[in-house]
């Protein structure tokens, strides 16, 4: 009889341990909605979510989500089903993040933005090694010397791409953009590993611009992008414009958050060339002939 009320004691424990889950919205990339009742009610950032929770995420969209107990991020593709039962099926596909970077991205969210910091101290405040000089090395040792629009695709750590889609008809941008004309980024993460991306832009003159706007707390989570999964990116609009020539349009990844400007100005120098330690960074590059 004590071995009965023991065991169903251990699985109430349980029950309650997977409902008091504290689960919160943490961003949204397209569409993903919670089942309410009959309907279907559109998620927002810092929205509280139980473990039993029925949601949907639409079609080349993706959801995060911050597991405030087991200080996890959960970066979810195209899906309906329970949140339990979705969790369960990304098994090693979380977002792993120091303590540090967990509560910087709980912070951020709750504290209305008021932790800001410095783009100089970002790397060593809440992400402990500053991983911008570790980007910034392994794409300078990808080039071995070359020009950053040289650099190969098959240098790539992760299997990951990119096309420009035009907002008006959908279509892909192939070879020749229009000045002025209005397009957005569809991002293809077909490695096993949630990604981190930003895309920097090199005009035919050598200017560089970052294409994706940074978050005012830097934790990118608008620009994590699940495992296996492809995602629009419509709302952040691209524009071509002058001056016409060809621009080389670079995606950078990586599991870590990064600041893809420290990235682009800590490449050029001189003592990342010597540099032997490898950090894992996706890569690919398009180029495009602005007319």
């Amino acid at each position: 009889m004590m071995k009965k009320i023991v065991i169903t004691f251990m699985l109430s424990l349980l029950c309650y341990v997977v409902s008091a889950q504290s689960l919160y919205v943490y961003s949204i990339i397209g569409k993903a909605e919670v089942l309410k009742g009959n309907d279907w009610v559109k998620l927002v950032k810092r929205a509280r979510l139980s473990s039993k929770d029925n949601i949907r995420v639409g079609e080349n969209s993706a959801l995060s989500l911050l597991d405030r107990d087991a200080e996890k991020i959960y970066s979810i593709p195209e899906t309906t089903g329970d949140v339990s039962k979705i969790i369960e099926s990304l098994k090693d596909k979380q977002q792993n993040v120091s303590s540090q970077f967990f509560q910087h991205a709980m912070r951020s969210m709750f504290n209305g933005g008021s932790d800001k910091i410095s783009h100089s101290a970002a790397g060593c405040t809440y992400r402990g090694d500053e991983v911008e000089f570790d980007i910034s090395r392994s794409i300078q040792q990808k080039l071995n010397g070359a020009k950053m629009d040289e650099i190969s695709n098959e240098k790539t750590d992760y299997s990951i791409s990119f096309e420009v889609i035009k907002r008006n008809t959908k279509e892909k941008v192939e070879g020749n953009a229009n000045i002025g004309e209005q397009s957005f980024f569809r991002i293809k993460n077909n490695s096993n590993k949630p990604m981190y991306v930003n895309i920097l832009d090199i005009d035919a003159q050598g200017k560089r611009v970052v294409c994706l706007p940074m978050d005012d707390a830097q934790t990118m989570a608008h620009l994590l992008i699940p495992a296996n999964c492809t995602i629009d990116l419509t709302d952040y609009s691209t524009e071509f414009t002058e001056s016409k020539g060809t621009d080389c349009m670079i995606l950078v990844a990586a599991e870590n958050p990064f600041d893809l400007r420290m990235v682009s100005n800590k490449i050029d120098e001189s003592d990342n060339k010597n540099a032997t330690k490898h950090f894992p960074v996706g890569i690919y590059k398009k180029k495009t002939t602005v007319e």
